[in-house]
């Protein structure tokens, strides 16, 4: 181990090796001494002063035997044997004690002799004596002298005993009291030694390493100013160790200087590429804010003003010197809306012409760099004033979303720019590009919805004359025609006219088909009525299933000629809801008349079914049905499936269409389910509760006026 090599290692290791001898010298020394001194208070705690205390008990027993004995015996009382007895119980063990206690030679032998003598003295004079005192006889006075004898005897012996042990204490602890003392001064003197010892070998190791620290301080110091090293003087020790290590590190600290100073060079040229590093951030950071600040600009629909400030500020991004807009104008030309350059002559040249290179980026939809080394025919030069310079780059965008095309872009400069300025500029134009069109487009839409809304308000108007001229004409054609109808029912019906039957005939005919043409007119005016929303809604309580009842028994006559059934499937329970019968019977008509016309053979099933909200009532045919593509157009304005001359179902196509809209005045709705060649299913969905608004709208319910035929549904002209 390097330790073991250390000479500052065994200079301490033998003086510690001194301090510690000489203190377990006199550690040794002092135990010994404590041994004494505890085997000294031990022999005076466990022999001497326990004999003493053994003596005095066993002299205090026989005190209290004689002491009860003499009180029995003068007295007779026995209770003066009761301590007697009790000192006699306790002798023995307490004899015990003593005899362990007591060692060989005078000590055992006065202990053996109190023995025999105290048990002598029970037997032969204490017991007789009692015994004779308990049988009434007289105590012989020779037992008593002997007794006193005896009792002299043992009280000597135990005066003796108990005073050989107090002088044996009393030597002893004055031993031990001299033996402690002299254990004390033997310890302090041996520490004093141990200290004086510590102390110097400490001084002399101290100043041999202050002298040696001191050297190290001084190396260290030219060490830090990177000077020569003074001469130190040589140790084989750690300071030794140290002093080396310092050379070393001294040689280390100056081929390291020289090394940083060659890494301070280079890092001198790295903060440089740094600063021009920062300097390019700094104007990609400029490019970011000015790109930020022209994508704000571009928020405008209005074309001109976007054109104008979009290419400004397009310009001044790319440093371009040269700026152009071209749009597309109505006849599908290429229009320059704006243009910005330097030299505005350069404006002319064929690569900014609109049949140049806007039309070809425009037809494909592509963009176009042109750089002036890559091109055969040079680009234009530009009159800059103070000289000319030519344009070294021309960029091409076109303005277009997918297949729509709206114009194009065109920017020139005459700086070379980098593929990095490339990229934001292309960026810039395609951001212009689409905000361009979306304008151009929303000048396109708002052209077309203010045309579109002209044709709406046109629309309405002729629809307003028309539904107006309907409504005029209705009243017009049913005033003579009511006539018509008076006149030819007065006929009929009065006896006094002679009528033939071929008269009588002909005036039937002229009052169906007049009846006929007045439910028609009665039907266009309902409609013309619903168009304009002005359709008369009169509320009552309706008993729903007593009106299709009614109505189917109206229309059985119309069965005529065809193998039909017509039928009712309703329940007897009240079905009642707040409604205008005569709508409700005149779509109910509508709806049985048209399944009649459209049904040959088969049946037809009116409905009546209600839910807790609504009342259904269906008319279900097993009739021609209607085709799917047909569907859309079924509740149209004068539709019907047959169009033409050769149609063989007559009617006007007013019937469904005005029945949906009196449904949905009512509130309610009319649904059809249709296959063609299987029949149809029309549905009649009212409420069971009238709405707010048709109960606030209507005015005060009167009867219905009763109508002889369902509309336009009785017969035909002939």
């Amino acid at each position: 181990m390097r330790i073991l090599a250390s000479a500052l290692f065994w200079r301490i290791l033998l003086s510690s090796l001194l301090v510690v001898a000489v203190l377990g010298v006199g550690l040794y020394r002092a135990n010994a001494a404590h041994e004494e001194v505890d085997r000294k208070f031990e022999r005076l705690v466990q022999h001497d002063l326990k004999l003493a205390d053994h003596s005095e008990q066993l002299l205090t027993l026989m005190v209290d035997m004689e002491t009860g004995k003499r009180g029995f015996l003068l007295t007779g009382d026995a209770s003066y044997l009761q301590p007697y007895d009790a000192a006699h119980a306790a002798l023995e063990g307490e004899l015990a004690q003593a005899k362990t206690v007591a060692e060989n030679g005078m000590e055992d032998e006065r202990v053996n002799v109190f023995d025999r003598l105290i048990h002598q003295w029970i037997q032969e004079i204490s017991e007789p004596q009692i015994r004779a005192k308990k049988g009434g006889l007289n105590i012989d006075a020779k037992y008593t002298d002997e007794g006193k004898v005896l009792t002299d005897q043992m009280r000597t012996i135990l005066s003796q005993l108990r005073k050989q042990a107090l002088d044996d204490a009393d030597v002893g602890e004055d031993e031990a009291f001299a033996l402690a003392d002299a254990s004390r001064r033997l310890t302090l003197t041996v520490l004093l030694l141990a200290i004086v010892l510590a102390l110097g070998s400490g001084a002399w190791i101290a100043l041999d390493i202050a002298g040696t620290t001191r050297q190290l301080e001084e190396a260290m110091d030219a060490t830090g100013r990177l000077e020569p090293l003074p001469v130190m003087t040589p140790r084989r020790d750690e300071l030794g160790a140290v002093a080396t290590s310092l050379g070393k590190m001294h040689t280390l600290l100056l081929d390291k200087d020289s090394s940083l100073r060659s890494t301070l060079l280079d890092r001198e040229r790295a903060v440089a590429e740094l600063t021009r590093a920062n300097a390019d951030l700094a104007h990609r950071d400029q490019m970011a804010r000015a790109y930020a600040e022209f994508v704000r600009e571009l928020k405008t629909l209005d074309v001109k003003a976007l054109a104008a400030s979009g290419m400004q500020s397009l310009v001044r991004l790319a440093d371009a010197q040269v700026g152009v807009v071209y749009l597309l104008d109505d006849a599908d030309r290429l229009v320059a809306v704006q243009a910005s350059a330097t030299d505005g002559r350069s404006v002319d040249h064929k690569a900014f012409g609109a049949d140049g290179l806007p039309r070809s980026v425009l037809e494909r939809r592509e963009p176009l760099l042109l750089r002036a080394d890559e091109l055969a025919d040079p680009l234009p030069t530009l009159d800059l004033g103070i000289g000319k310079a030519p344009l070294r780059w021309v960029l091409a965008y076109p303005i277009a979303l997918g297949d729509e095309g709206a114009g194009a872009l065109v920017l020139g400069g005459i700086h070379v720019a980098s593929e990095e300025d490339v990229d934001h500029v292309r960026d810039a134009a395609r951001q212009l590009a689409v905000a361009l069109h979306n304008a151009w487009t929303h000048d396109r839409l708002r052209e077309k919805s203010v045309a579109l809304t002209e044709q709406g308000e046109r629309l309405t108007r002729a629809n307003r004359v028309k539904t107006e001229f309907l409504a005029s004409m209705s009243h017009e054609l049913r005033t003579p025609l009511s006539a018509i109808l008076g006149f030819a029912d007065l006929l009929v019906s009065s006896p006094k006219e002679q009528l033939s039957p071929r008269a009588r005939e002909s005036l039937e005919r002229i009052k169906r088909n007049g009846e006929h043409l007045l439910e028609l007119i009665n039907d266009v005016l309902d409609l013309a009525k619903a168009e304009t929303g002005r359709v008369d809604v009169r509320l009552a309580n309706v008993n729903v299933v007593q009106l299709a009842r009614a109505c189917a028994a109206e229309v059985d006559s119309l069965r005529g000629g065809k193998e039909l059934r017509l039928t009712v499937d309703a329940s007897d329970a009240l079905v009642e809801t707040m409604t205008d019968a005569q709508r409700v019977r005149q779509i109910l008509l509508n709806l049985l008349a048209n399944a009649i016309k459209f049904t040959e053979r088969g049946e037809i099933v009116l409905r009546v079914r209600t839910t807790p909200a609504e009342i259904h009532l269906s008319v279900e045919d097993t009739g021609i049905g209607i085709p799917a593509g047909a569907m859309k157009e079924l509740f149209q304005d004068f539709h019907q499936l047959e169009m033409g001359d050769g149609r063989r179902y007559e009617g006007t196509g007013v019937g469904l269409a005005l029945s949906r809209r009196l449904a949905r005045a009512l509130g309610g709705e009319i649904e059809v389910r249709s296959r063609e060649g299987e029949g149809s299913v029309f549905t009649l969905m009212l409420p069971r509760v009238a709405p707010r608004a048709l109960l606030e709208a209507a005015p005060p319910s009167v009867p219905p006026p009763s109508l002889s035929a369902p509309s336009g549904r009785t017969g035909t002209f002939q």
